[in-house]
């Protein structure tokens, strides 16, 4: 019989729908829509918002892929006040709001250690950095604010991974979603490659060669991520010996290869350099595990190295280690180091402001031509920092870095936990990338980091403390999530 009162209770919401989206198009796309336009669009976004953060209170898994998956789509933003308000920007957002809805049922309290201490101080360097260095506050404060909502994700992370079942799962989120972006690019890169189409492509990046980056910021970013994400599958496959990884160990070589990224090759090879050194000391590999991963990666190389070879011979015949002027874009790195120094021996101690060096220099000035009408920005990590919170914020985020390593070679040298050792190591693969691309600016790195927090934190409690507080603990099952 039909439940009569339940079909008069939910109306048809496909009109409101439709009403929502026509309101949407007339903001985004409307010429001069006026102040009613903007009002509009305000509730429709925050109807939607409140859909979402109820979606999210009822599945937490939901929100945690969303959070996770952001991370991986840096070139979809809006502009909101004239910033770019990205997708992770929103991610962090809707996760702080629905973690009152999580606290009293699922969540217990985290654990907190130096490293997380080390970070919170880091924030404050950029705020005070911002709002008493700058030369203009009110943008590098804006920069700012942003900087701290990626960095939001690494403690949003730590809240909800209080126990190893839950860190396991958001680690296999991570390494879903690093294959899944691997996947995007590959599609990007074939796509241009067969039909001539740009979506996903930076056309001329490099002269005449195109550069991939998919949903990503840029063609580095993706060679990090998805060489971090290729060193972490082949980790768990050598441990745990799952097709899956196997599986995902392809694809992220691949994603790797088309990203055509120079510093990321380099990255892996200085992470599957620390990870032999390793295996001498631990005996991680067996070779029946070694022949399998060795038939994959050749598997995937007759596939892609046709395609690629050509590319990568043009883009490594540049590189020249006597005259720094052979390569273009190394040309411009180095101008764009020599000229930060300016601004870093101007303001040492606590520098300049958040993202404040394209406030002081222009394309043009580092030799793009007059025609590129851009702010420049500093593509690597330490330089950067120094430049904009001075020897102080580094000596933070050194602290910080430096204490989560700590943390977890300690726990690694009792017990060698695979996730734990994929993270770590993965960790090399940025550190080498993040010279030639500045990373730490968006949410991917600090989801990354987030769950190395989480594993150390996790780790590092007492079996029969773990056991007793994963006792007390409700767990995300279907009914709850």
């Amino acid at each position: 019989m039909k439940n009569t009162l339940r079909s008069t209770t939910l109306p048809n919401p496909t009109p409101v729908l439709f009403l929502m989206a026509g309101v949407l198009i007339w903001y985004f796309y409307g010429e001069d829509a006026g102040p009613l336009s903007a009002l509009a669009a305000a509730l429709v976004m925050a109807v939607l918002a409140a859909c979402v953060v109820y979606a999210f209170s009822r599945r937490p898994w939901l929100a945690v892929t969303f959070l996770v998956a952001a991370g991986t789509m840096a070139r979809v933003y809006v502009e909101i006040f004239g910033m770019k308000a990205r997708v992770e920007h929103f991610a962090v957002v809707l996760f702080c709001l629905v973690l009152p809805f999580w606290k009293r049922r699922l969540l217990a309290s985290p654990r907190w250690m130096l490293p997380d201490l080390f970070l919170v101080l880091y924030i404050a360097s950029n705020l005070f950095s911002s709002l008493v260095m700058s030369v203009d506050p009110a943008k590098t404060t804006r920069w700012a604010m942003q900087q701290i909502l990626v960095i939001m994700a690494y403690f949003l992370l730590r809240i909800f991974c209080t126990d190893q079942k839950r860190f396991r799962k958001c680690f296999m989120i991570l390494l879903a979603v690093g294959a899944g972006q691997a996947m995007i690019a590959i599609f990007c890169f074939l796509s241009n490659l067969i039909f001539g189409t740009e979506f996903g492509m930076e056309i001329g990046q490099y002269g005449s060669i195109p550069g991939t980056y998919g949903l990503e910021l840029e063609a580095n970013i993706l060679g990090s991520i998805s060489a971090a994400a290729f060193v972490m599958m082949m980790i768990m496959y050598l441990k745990e010996r799952r097709s899956i990884f196997l599986w995902g160990m392809a694809i992220t070589y691949a994603g790797l290869l088309v990203a055509l990224a120079r510093a990321a090759v380099f990255g892996t090879l200085a992470a599957l350099g620390l990870l032999f050194l390793i295996n001498m000391r631990t005996k991680l590999v067996e070779m029946v595990a070694v022949k399998k991963l060795a038939k994959a990666l050749i598997i995937t190389s007759v596939i892609f190295l046709p395609m690629v070879t050509s590319l990568y011979l043009q883009r490594f015949s540049t590189l020249d280690v006597t005259d720094v002027s052979a390569d273009p874009n190394t040309t411009v790195r180095v101008i764009t180091l020599v000229t930060a120094m300016d601004g870093i021996m101007e303001h040492p101690i606590l520098g300049n402001g958040t993202a404040s060096f394209q406030l002081l220099v222009r394309m043009q000035d580092l030799g793009y031509g007059d025609d590129v009408d851009q702010n420049a920005w500093i593509g690597n990590t330490e330089m950067r920092v120094l430049h904009d919170t001075g020897i102080v914020g580094l000596m933070l985020l050194l602290c910080f870095f430096g204490s989560l390593a700590l943390g977890a070679i300690k726990i690694l040298r009792q017990d060698l936990k695979p996730e734990l050792l994929a993270l770590l190591v993965a960790c090399v693969v940025y550190s080498v990338t993040f010279q030639a691309t500045e990373g730490t600016l968006l949410e991917f790195f600090w989801v990354h980091v987030g769950l190395l927090g989480c594993a150390v934190s996790v780790y590092s409690v007492p079996k029969r403390q773990l056991a007793d507080s994963e006792g007390h603990q409700v767990s995300l099952g279907p009914a709850s999530a």
